[in-house]
């Protein structure tokens, strides 16, 4: 068993020269880094210390088999703990989870401000990993806005936003950052020191024969590509640790917010130069300037007996000779035994809408339904009281397990990074429509719908987070075995904050109407409130 004690606070800090105020782990920004091996049980105490303000934490990729009271879905599995209240999480990692996850607030949008950290599972001590010889490096990700998340969202979800997507004002790794003060605007003072590349930490602390590079997309909507001077990238795994085939490259991507892959770094024999790591944040959902947003951006590699004077200047991503797209990669080895076919399959349109009956604010919408959290969780009712903000398709799956197709559409023209809780699925296809006048939706139950993509049976990537792309489709299939609620969201933080989110009820024929599986408990935060 694996115990550990967190306060949860505020206080200001400098991550990209910046001041802003973020969120504390015991004084920790971003929060800590839990390593923990498959099986281990973990219990984590966590006290908010918060000013009138609630929190939950979720363990991003982790299926927590029995454990669905302890997923940490504000409105769904639990209320907030409220401030000056303790909560107990207390969940076991699955026997054959290992990977890259990480676990951050579940409540409004706390992660944008930091209430994040790193959560590694080594696989069992007998069984290790082929690379587990590798020196391991976690890499924490994202794009960083200088507004508090709250602003952010509260822009994007008035009428003068007209649905266009906020631009972030700088990235950072694993909590630190850079920004050029001579672009702040006088409209926006900030209170900004220019940061030093002497003072900035190197990303490796040596130039090992093997290095393993976690790398964990943390942002709240910008995909990432990187690149690292001097080395070679090959993707190993994704998510929560399917192994791929693929190929040597100098530039990784996109990464989406949510996603992790973990990639081999070898040195080129013949690069004596300065190492930088190169971060290229993806434009694709940016409809409005930054002119004080740098996309391109480099951070030291190495430790250098004399740091250049000024930071490198990333190499144009065009100009890259060889990048692996993540999103046409495939697992290792085939499938161990013929996916049986689905017995059901769901249909799901995602589509932000502006209402003029809504005040011509943006709305997140899954099949016409825009999702808000009761102040009741879901777990601790019966169906009947549920909503009509909720859209939890009933899957009835007892002690034979059924299989599922997620057929997920796009109808946005920018991608939609989806989390599915709960549960991993196979990538069976994906489509993405050429330019922005092309349609690529897919609907089984069409005649006239064509799949663009063939279905790949063979060695289909295992997931639990996707992008799905611009005016494009994916069609997953899942082994539902998992009885519980659990939520199928956009991991954009303006997106699922106006309500791009739905999720599944699973549960035996007994459960339909959630009476068999309710969990009073559930409840027990609110009456805190």
């Amino acid at each position: 068993m694996l115990r550990f004690d967190w306060t949860v606070t505020t206080g200001t800090r400098s991550p990209d020269g910046v001041e802003k105020q973020v969120y504390l782990v015991n004084g920790e920004f971003p929060g800590p880094t839990i390593e923990a091996r498959s099986g281990d049980r973990i219990v984590i105490h966590v006290h908010n210390h918060l000013t009138d303000e609630g929190l939950s934490l979720h363990w991003h990729g982790l299926q927590m088999r029995g454990n669905n009271s302890m997923d940490g879905a504000v409105g769904v599995t639990q209320c907030p703990i409220p401030s000056g209240n303790d909560f107990v999480y207390d969940f076991n990692i699955g026997h054959d989870e290992h990977g890259t996850f990480w676990w951050h607030s579940h409540h409004k949008v706390q992660r944008g401000d930091g209430l994040f950290g790193g959560l590694v599972i080594h696989p069992p001590l007998q069984r290790a990993a082929p690379h587990d010889d590798y020196e391991d490096v976690l890499l924490m990700v994202g794009d960083w806005f200088h507004q508090p998340q709250a602003e952010v969202l509260d822009w994007y979800a008035g009428w003068t936003s007209l649905g266009d997507e906020p631009v972030p004002d700088s990235l950072q790794i694993n909590g630190h950052g850079r920004f050029d003060c001579s672009m702040e605007m006088a409209a926006f003072p900030l209170n900004c020191t220019d940061k030093s590349v002497a003072k900035m930490t190197p990303i490796l602390r040596r130039k090992a024969a093997k290095t393993k590079l976690r790398l964990i997309n943390v942002g709240t909507i910008s995909g990432i590509t990187l690149m690292v001077d001097g080395a070679t990238l090959q993707p190993i795994e994704v998510d929560g640790g399917c192994p791929v085939q693929s190929s040597i490259a100098d530039a990784i991507g996109v990464l989406y917010p949510g996603e992790r892959t973990d990639l081999m770094l070898a040195w080129k024999d013949d690069y004596s130069s300065q190492s930088w790591l190169n971060i290229y944040l993806d434009d694709e959902n940016y409809s409005r300037p930054n002119p004080a947003l740098i996309e391109e951006q480099a951070f030291p590699a190495l430790p250098e007996t004399t740091l250049a004077a000024k930071f490198q200047p990333p190499r144009d991503l065009a100009a890259i000779e060889t990048r692996i797209d993540l999103s046409e990669l495939s697992s290792e080895a085939p499938t161990k035994t013929v996916l049986p076919p689905a017995q059901k399959t769901i249909l799901f349109y995602l589509k932000t809408m502006i209402k003029s009956h809504l005040g011509n604010r943006p709305h997140g919408y899954i099949n016409h339904t825009t999702w808000e959290p009761q102040s009741t969780p879901l777990l601790s009712q019966s169906r009947q009281n549920w909503d009509e903000h909720q859209f939890f398709p009933y899957i009835e799956s007892g002690s034979t397990p059924i299989h599922v197709d997620l057929i997920i559409n796009n109808l946005d023209d920018g991608s939609h990074p989806v989390h599915l809780h709960g549960h991993s699925f196979y990538v069976l296809s994906s489509f993405r429509a050429k330019g922005r006048g092309g349609w690529g939706s897919y609907n089984p139950y069409d005649p006239a719908s064509v799949l663009r993509q063939p279905l790949n049976f063979e060695n289909p990537l295992v997931k639990d987070t996707i992008s799905i792309p611009r005016r494009g489709h994916v069609v997953l299939r899942v082994l539902v075995d998992n009885p519980g609620l659990w939520m199928l969201h956009c991991h954009m933080m303006v997106h699922m904050g106006t309500g791009m989110a739905a999720g599944f009820h699973v549960g035996p024929a007994e459960d339909e109407q959630h009476l068999l599986a309710m969990n009073p408990t559930a409840s027990a935060l609110c009456e805190s409130t």
